[in-house]
């Protein structure tokens, strides 16, 4: 099937990617750990946010006590008793929030150590755990978006912190900001791409590492015959959520033909037999590039985008 499907797209993959010149899963799977400060403190990041997608897995909204409290707006034990129950999903939706601006932070100097020509070769650990971190990014704002009691447990908290500001976990100011944060769909993505736009007027090549990264990760999938389903999903939603950030904080997004980044490859490869295996998440990501870039639209777009992702 795979000899097959590479005959009819002819010549398409012939020419690889000159940076990087990662061409196989292997080189990333067996790189030496490097301990660059960057290196050392992505380890942190990647355990805050496998925390993030499990508490995003597991969240059990405060239904009962919200509905009592509402439907009685004059009793304030139930008001009370609905607060306290909150309290807990507002300590972690709060690290939801500044793990948000932690990141925002920490990514423009990941990029920033991978931004030089050949810099993605000489450092495959640190290129491995930062398509771990865009893989998790994806998951948790899938997952928040499915989970549309977060944001019903926050919208009833700010409307009644005020009643119990001795014993509110987030004071009314910073309910006030994390309640249009949470508004977002796809509030860690945004975050970091309003850090990575400020960047990129003054430094498009820092941005311009998720291209590379992109193109890399589509390279691989298609062309490695030893790569695993499970290393090919983490390599097509990294190469998505590199479009997905690329697309949100450059000037004329990731779709333009001058972008950097392959799309009709990073497409072809996504909707290809090459990601068979992985079709549990290959629709989500499919409309992922539709609707979570702000690009998609421009009348710069390629048709052949909008046919192949339809």
């Amino acid at each position: 099937l795979r000899q097959n499907c590479c005959l009819k797209m002819g010549n398409f993959f012939d020419h690889p990617p000159t940076d990087p010149r990662i061409l196989e899963y292997s080189v990333l799977k067996n790189a030496a750990k490097s301990f660059s400060p960057v290196s050392t403190e992505i380890e942190t990041h990647i355990e805050d946010l496998k925390w993030m997608v499990e508490w995003l897995d597991s969240y059990k909204p405060c239904l009962e006590p919200i509905r009592l409290a509402l439907s009685s707006p004059s009793n304030s034990d139930l008001q009370e008793k609905a607060f306290q129950e909150l309290k807990p999903n507002i300590v972690d939706i709060q690290k939801f929030y500044t793990k948000a601006q932690s990141l925002s932070e920490f990514i423009p100097l990941v990029l920033a150590s991978l931004e030089a020509e050949g810099r993605i070769d000489l450092d495959p650990y640190l290129t491995r755990q930062f398509l771990q971190v865009l893989q998790l990014m994806y998951m948790a704002d899938q997952r928040k978006m499915m989970c549309p009691g977060l944001q019903n447990d926050f919208s009833f908290y700010r409307r009644t912190v005020a009643k119990f500001p001795q014993e509110a976990p987030v004071s009314e100011t910073v309910a006030n900001q994390i309640s249009m944060w949470i508004a977002e769909a796809s509030p860690l993505s945004n975050t970091v791409a309003n850090a990575l736009k400020s960047g990129f007027k003054k430094d498009p090549d820092m941005v311009g590492v998720l291209s590379k990264l992109a193109n890399m990760s589509a390279w691989i999938v298609y062309k490695d015959g030893e790569v695993t389903a499970p290393q090919k999903e983490l390599l097509m939603v990294a190469m998505t959520q590199c479009i997905i950030m690329f697309d949100r904080s450059s000037t004329r997004g990731a779709f333009h033909k001058d972008s950097g980044v392959m799309v009709r490859k990073c497409v072809t490869v996504l909707t290809s037999q090459a990601c068979e295996e992985i079709e549990n998440v290959r629709g989500g990501l499919k409309n992922g590039l539709k609707y979570s870039t702000v690009h998609f639209g421009d009348v710069t777009t390629p048709a052949f985008v909008e046919e192949m992702l339809s």
